[in-house]
């Protein structure tokens, strides 16, 4: 079972960790149930929590054709903020996450982590706001790519 999702944006991707990713769209859910919302945004957020659960089984498009502009925007912030709050939130127990991040009745897939850094899903949000304005550093080595969402990251694997 792979423990990466693509997140694409232009033809430009990175790679993130699944359950940092999961965490990460989950969080921004969240966000948006505290602002006003662009008309269609249940959707959008079902959509999201549906990502948050399949993980690495599909790609996250951040410029989804089947979003409005106005919904296209929402997600950017709310995934944003979501960083924001997860890197002021710091390190959270397994329990704790567990406890914080449900999807249907269940707490989140953590795999094997026995503690979830707040600051390294932060980094993700914040490398995919830079997908999304085209200001990633390059790879350093040629047929790599960045990979967000891990302890000790972002490191840089092979990819197609």
């Amino acid at each position: 079972m792979s423990k990466t999702v693509s997140v694409d944006f232009g033809d430009q991707f990175i790679w993130a960790y699944d359950v940092s990713f999961g965490i990460l769209l989950l969080e921004a859910i969240d966000v948006a149930g505290g602002m006003s919302q662009p008309e269609g945004a249940e959707v959008v957020l079902e959509g999201l929590r549906a990502n948050a659960q399949v993980g690495a089984s599909w790609a996250f498009a951040l410029d989804d054709d089947r979003w409005s502009p106005p919904q296209r925007d929402l997600v950017h912030r709310i995934i944003a903020e979501a960083g924001r709050r997860l890197r002021k939130r710091g390190i959270m127990t397994r329990t704790e996450a567990e406890t914080r991040y449900v999807t249907g009745n269940e707490p989140f897939a953590l795999r094997f982590e026995e503690h979830i850094d707040g600051a390294v899903i932060a980094d993700l949000a914040e490398a995919m706001n830079h997908l999304i304005h085209n200001d990633l550093p390059p790879a350093p080595n040629a047929g790599h790519h960045w990979f967000y969402g891990v302890e000790g990251g972002p490191l840089t694997i092979e990819g197609p």
